[in-house]
């Protein structure tokens, strides 16, 4: 299992929608709105790091209103 953490901006206006869409996905494990330099924090939970470009890519970018995000992974200390 890999978790990777997803910091995402959106538009102006569209934050709420773009979480709960974002929320929705299969590979998000939740997502949240967030105070400071992003909008959105989501979480993903995937089989394996490979798929993380995918899923930013595809999915995450192509949620109305996104326009940039930041990718960590998460390892095990």
């Amino acid at each position: 299992m890999t978790d990777a953490f997803v910091h995402v901006h959106v538009d102006q206006g569209v934050a709420r929608e773009a979480a709960n869409e974002i929320g929705s996905l299969d590979s998000v494990a939740s997502a949240h709105l967030v105070t400071g330099d992003y909008d959105i924090v989501a979480q993903l939970a995937l089989g394996d790091t490979d798929e993380i470009p995918d899923v930013v890519a595809r999915e995450i970018h192509g949620v109305t209103g996104v326009l940039d995000t930041t990718t960590n992974v998460a390892f095990e200390p």
